[in-house]
């Protein structure tokens, strides 16, 4: 039987996905640059990992936002969705090679600390520790999310491919520490 046909049994897709989920997860819950294929996780993208964790993210936000909790969650996804488009043409403008949903895969894989940290900070309200707990986050998505902008891109134009990325993470970090 063919890989991925429309004859294989749904379980064996399940399985297939989440296979992929966990193993895309695993690049960025250990981020390393210096392993042997940083670019592999760019190239098996996959959108059902993202999608979980922006909405994970959306729902984290607007369970904690007293106020407005629509319009909180609406905010999040869009800020992601736009987000993914901006790196995009970034990436393809310092001449690198992306496609939109590689690089939506990329920034909701790399989401995953930030969907930690604002889970951290729903359970407790204090803001030192929101902080805190924000800024590991946003070190280790972007520092997950490093490997993969730099085979995007030539060696010289890395920070310029990642600097959008860390501008949007930083976004969704006062995000999680602004909402109460």
């Amino acid at each position: 039987m063919s890989h991925g046909a429309l004859t294989e049994p749904v379980w064996d897709t399940v399985k297939r996905d989440l296979s992929r989920i966990v193993s895309n997860l695993k690049l960025v819950v250990f981020p390393n640059p210096y392993r042997e294929d940083p670019g592999k996780a760019l190239r098996d993208w996959d959108l059902w990992g993202p999608f979980f964790f922006i909405v994970f993210l959306g729902l984290t936000l607007s369970w904690s936002a007293s106020v407005k909790k629509s319009e909180v969650f609406a905010v999040a996804f869009a800020l992601l969705a736009a987000g993914a488009v901006i790196l995009t043409l970034n990436v393809l403008l310092l001449g690198g090679h992306i496609i939109f949903f590689q690089s939506l895969s990329l920034l909701g894989y790399c989401l995953f600390p930030l969907d930690v940290g604002a889970f951290i900070c729903m359970l407790k309200d204090n803001v030192i520790l929101k902080v805190v707990v924000v800024c590991v986050a946003l070190a280790w998505s972007s520092w997950a999310a490093y490997p993969f902008m730099s085979t995007a891109v030539s060696p010289r134009r890395k920070a310029l491919a990642l600097y959008p990325v860390v501008l949007m993470y930083v976004t969704v970090g006062f995000l999680i520490i602004a909402i109460d």
